[in-house]
């Protein structure tokens, strides 16, 4: 397997994912198709389908990091380098809509809800980093909470309409980040209460994100 990295495995793994679902069967057909044996394809995917997803999602990350950096014409705000960045990450999904839908499918399963929370974390985490936050404290969490609610949204929105051109979720993107900026300010008392639970967020999230987040 010297010469097979997880990205090439994955991609060539799209190709059965549409007719298989993100399962052994498409982890073994993707084998057949590379020489690759068992073995090998468990030391990539040791929990099996879950852990092909959460790969697929990570390229997808990296990706979209990516296509950000080769853009010549990069935007400045913050609000425009999100909406820049969901869209990017919509136009490298196209081709793999379905992959994406299975994908999805497959993270709301309730014994895969940590798989979720984690890759869901990780691709708005580096999508606020890219957009140049330095916060800390009750700001870094609840920027992340607001915006995972509007990627939700938006990627719900684009698997249910395959049709909708680019106009379309230009718009749809930037009514979910005005309405984001429209939200009122936490109060203090708010942000006492939630004092706690941030501190336990904060050690659950220094866990999850990946090396090159913490160094």
């Amino acid at each position: 397997m010297e010469n097979v990295d997880i990205h090439t495995v994955i991609r060539a793994m799209l190709v059965h994912v549409p007719f298989d679902g993100w399962t052994d069967t498409a982890i073994e057909a993707t084998a057949k198709d590379l020489d690759l044996s068992a073995a090998d394809m468990a030391q990539l995917f040791p929990r099996g389908a879950i852990s092909a997803v959460e790969a697929f999602v990570g390229i997808s990350d990296q990706d979209m990091i990516s296509r950000f950096a080769e853009l010549d014409d990069r935007p400045t705000g913050v609000t425009s380098t999100i909406k820049t960045l969901i869209l990017i990450r919509l136009e490298d999904a196209a081709p793999y809509r379905e992959a994406v839908s299975r994908a999805m499918q497959v993270l709301a399963k309730p014994q895969h809800a940590p798989v979720a929370m984690q890759t869901l974390y990780r691709s708005i985490d580096c999508m606020w980093r890219i957009a140049g936050d330095r916060s800390v404290d009750f700001n870094f969490y609840s920027k992340r909470v607001l915006l995972a609610g509007v990627y939700s949204a938006t990627l719900a929105y684009w698997l249910a309409n395959p049709n909708a051109d680019q106009d379309k979720l230009d718009q749809f993107v930037s009514r979910r980040l005005r309405e984001v900026a429209f939200l009122p300010k936490v109060t203090a008392p708010a942000r006492q209460i939630a004092k706690t639970g941030i501190k336990m967020a904060g050690r659950m999230m220094g866990r999850l994100s990946p090396p090159w987040v913490r160094s």
